[in-house]
C-alpha cells in the first residue's frame, strides 16, 4: 500500500516541481495561475456543453455522444492542469501521469470520432447560406401568407355562400366527437341556437326515444367506419310533429385515424306531408276511377281512348263479347270492316284534324253481333294545345232499337188483342142479356164479368204482357171474393207461367167458378173448403177445381151463362177441354190444355 502511494504521491527522493523553479515566487505565481484559470475554464465549457445538450432535446444520439465526448476530453484536460497546479508543491508525478494518460487516451478517441464528422459538419450551411435561406424562407412565407390569406378569403366566401344556401333551408349540419359531443352545427332545429347545442351530446336536447335512435346509429357508425342514415319522427313545441332523416358520415384526421362524426339532418316535413297528400289524391283518384269503372260496369256505354294514329291505348267496360286486350294496340282498321271504317274511321280523322266534337250513329260487328251504337268523339288535347289522340264513348242502343221494333210489334198485338177483347166483350153482354133477369140484373153480372177481365189484363201487364201465374191467376180472381190466403182455399201445384192468351181466357173461367161458389157453392158457408190443384202429365196441363163443405149440390135444371163460357169459350180458346160436373159434396171442374200455353220469362 506504501508503495502505491508512494508512487502516486512522490517517493522521497523526488521534489516538488516548485524547487525545479527554485521556488521563485514569479514563476510559481506564473505556472499556479495559469494551471488554475485553464482547469476553470476547461470546467465551464463542459458545464456549457450539458446546459445546452439538456435544451437541445431535438438533437440525435449522434451529436449528443459528440458533445459528451468533447466535454470529456475537456474536463480531463482541466483535471491535468489541476494535477500540474497541485505537483508545484506536492512530488505527485505518479498521479499526474496517470491522468495525462487517461486525457491521452481521450483525446485520441475524440480526435479518431472527429475525423468522420467533418464531411457532416462540412455539409453545414454557411453563414450567408444561411442567410440566404432565411431570405428565401421570408419569401415563401409571404407568398405562403398572401395564399393563405386568399385561400382564407375564399374560405370565407364559400362558407358564406354555405351558409347563405343553408339559411331557412330545412337542412342542418354538425360534427360531433368520439365521445358524441357536439363541436359545430349550423342552422339548428327543434327551436335551438348554436349555444344550446355545442358541448351537448343527444341526451341533452333531445326526447330519449329520439336521442336513443340517434345515438345508436352514431354508434354504429364509430364502430364500423361507414356511413349511416335513419328516418326520425319527433314531436316539438314550435313546430309540431316533425320528421326528419339524419344521415351520419365518419370524419378522419391526417394520419387516417377516425376522429368523430359529420352528420346532417334534412327535415322531410313538408316532402312527408306531400307524400301523404300525393298518396290520398291517389288514393281518391283510385277509388274515382274505380267507382268510375264500377259505374259503366255491366252498363252499355264503353269509354276509349286513341292516339294520333287511332291505335287504342285504353279502353273501360269494352262491348259485350269483347275484352279489352281485343283493342289495346289495334287501330280500326284492325278491328273494323271497310264499310264500317268509311264512316268511324272518317269521322275520327275529322276530330283530329279540326280538334271539333262530333257525334253519330253507326251498325258496328262486336263480338260477332251486329249492333247499334251511338258514338261521341272529343279531341284529347296536350299543355302545348296539340291534338294529340281522342277520347270517345259508346253507348249500345241495339236494346233501343229492338224495345222500338218489339214496341210496335206490341202495338199491333195490342190492336189484335183490343178486336178481341171486344168481341169476347161483346158476345159476353149478349150472354149475359140473354140470361139476366132485367136490367140491374144484367148491369151486376156484366161489371162483375168486366171486372174479372180488368183483373186478368192487371195481372198481365204487371208482367209486361208476357204472361201469368196460374196461382197468381187464382189469387187474383179468389180476391174478388174473399181473402185468397183464407184457410177455406187451399191451392196445390207448381207454379207455372202461361201465355197472355191462356191467362186471359182461363181468367173468365176462374171467374164464373168463384162466383158460383161464393154465391151458390162452398165459399157461401164458412164451413165450406175450395181446392184447386194442377199438375203437367202427358204433354197437358190438368187443372182441378174441387168444391166440398158446401150446401148440397143439385143438378141444375137448365145451362147457366157460367157452364156455357167454361165449356163453349174457355176450352176452345185454350185448345183444351173443360169437364164441368154437379156432385152433391161440391161442384168439381176439370179444365185440360196442351202445354204449349206454358211460357218462361
Amino acid at each position: 500500500m506504501s508503495n502505491l502511494m508512494d508512487y502516486l504521491f512522490g517517493a522521497a527522493t523526488f521534489v516538488p516541481h516548485g524547487y525545479c523553479l527554485s521556488w521563485r515566487p514569479d514563476l510559481v505565481a506564473l505556472h499556479a495561475v495559469s494551471d488554475a484559470l485553464i482547469a476553470v475554464a476547461y470546467i465551464t465549457i463542459p458545464m456549457a456543453v450539458i446546459v445546452f445538450l439538456r435544451q437541445r432535446k431535438d438533437l440525435d444520439v449522434e451529436a449528443k455522444k459528440l458533445a459528451s465526448l468533447f466535454a470529456a476530453f475537456i474536463v480531463a484536460c482541466a483535471i491535468t492542469h489541476l494535477t500540474a497546479l497541485f505537483v508545484l508543491w506536492v512530488p505527485a508525478y505518479g498521479a499526474q501521469g496517470l491522468i495525462k494518460a487517461a486525457t491521452a487516451l481521450i483525446s485520441v478517441v475524440t480526435a479518431i470520432a472527429i475525423w468522420p464528422l467533418i464531411p457532416k459538419l462540412l455539409a453545414l450551411p454557411s453563414p450567408n447560406q444561411l442567410a440566404e435561406v432565411n431570405r428565401q424562407l421570408q419569401d415563401a412565407n409571404k407568398q405562403l401568407e398572401v395564399s393563405v390569406r386568399e385561400r382564407t378569403e375564399e374560405l370565407k366566401r364559400i362558407n358564406a355562400l354555405f351558409e347563405m344556401a343553408l339559411n331557412g333551408s330545412n337542412i342542418t349540419v354538425y360534427t360531433q366527437t368520439p365521445e358524441l359531443e357536439y363541436t359545430w352545427v349550423h342552422n339548428p332545429r327543434l327551436g335551438l341556437s348554436e349555444a344550446e347545442v355545442v358541448g351537448k351530446r343527444d341526451v341533452d336536447i333531445m326526447p330519449p326515444e329520439v336521442a336513443e335512435q340517434t345515438m345508436a346509429l352514431k354508434r354504429k357508425v364509430l364502430a364500423t367506419g361507414q356511413p349511416g342514415s335513419v328516418y326520425l319522427s319527433t314531436e316539438t313545441e314550435v313546430e309540431g310533429r316533425i320528421y326528419v332523416e339524419l344521415n351520419v358520415h365518419p370524419t378522419f384526421n391526417a394520419d387516417g385515424a377516425m376522429d368523430g362524426l359529420l352528420g346532417t339532418v334534412v327535415d322531410m316535413t313538408e316532402k312527408n306531408l306531400f307524400e301523404v297528400r300525393l298518396a290520398s289524391m291517389a288514393s281518391q283518384l283510385s277509388e274515382a276511377n274505380q267507382r268510375f269503372e264500377t259505374a259503366l260496369d255491366g252498363s252499355l256505354i264503353t269509354v276509349f281512348e286513341q292516339d294520333a294514329d287511332l291505335a287504342y291505348i285504353h279502353v273501360v267496360n269494352p262491348p259485350a263479347g269483347t275484352s279489352t286486350d281485343t283493342y289495346i294496340g289495334k287501330t280500326d282498321y284492325d278491328l273494323l270492316s271497310p264499310e264500317e271504317q268509311l264512316i268511324v274511321v272518317a269521322a275520327k280523322k275529322r276530330v283530329l284534324d279540326t280538334g271539333k266534337e262530333e257525334a253519330f250513329e253507326a251498325d258496328l260487328n262486336s263480338g260477332g253481333e251486329a249492333r247499334f251504337y251511338n258514338i261521341r268523339l272529343e279531341p284529347k288535347i296536350s299543355s302545348a294545345g296539340d291534338v294529340t289522340g281522342l277520347i270517345g264513348t259508346t253507348v249500345d242502343l241495339t236494346h233501343k232499337r229492338r224495345n222500338e221494333q218489339q214496341m210496335r210489334l206490341v202495338m199491333r198485338e195490342l190492336t189484335h188483342r183490343s178486336k178481341n177483347l171486344l168481341a169476347v166483350i161483346q158476345a159476353m153482354a149478349r150472354q149475359t142479356a140473354a140470361r139476366s133477369n132485367g136490367k140491374e140484373d144484367f148491369v151486376e153480372r156484366f161489371a162483375l164479368r168486366l171486372r174479372a177481365i180488368a183483373a186478368s189484363h192487371d195481372l198481365l201487364v204487371s208482367h209486361s204482357w208476357y204472361g201469368a201465374s196460374v196461382r197468381d191467376l187464382l189469387k187474383v180472381h179468389l180476391a174478388q171474393t174473399l181473402e185468397p190466403d183464407s184457410d177455406q182455399v187451399e191451392l196445390e201445384g207448381e207454379d207455372i207461367q202461361i201465355s197472355a192468351d191462356a191467362a186471359q181466357n182461363l181468367g173468365l173461367g176462374f171467374h164464373e167458378l168463384t162466383t158460383n161458389a161464393a154465391k151458390y157453392g162452398a165459399l157461401s158457408t164458412s164451413e165450406g173448403r175450395l181446392k184447386v190443384s194442377w199438375e203437367v202429365k202427358d204433354d197437358l196441363v190438368q187443372l182441378t177445381w174441387k168444391e166440398s163443405g158446401g150446401p148440397k149440390v143439385e143438378e141444375p135444371k137448365s145451362t147457366g151463362f157460367g157452364s156455357v163460357l167454361l165449356q163453349n169459350s174457355v176450352g176452345p180458346s185454350l185448345g183444351g177441354d173443360v169437364k164441368l160436373e154437379f156432385e152433391p159434396s161440391g161442384v168439381r171442374c176439370v179444365i185440360e190444355f196442351p202445354d204449349s200455353c206454358i211460357v218462361s220469362f
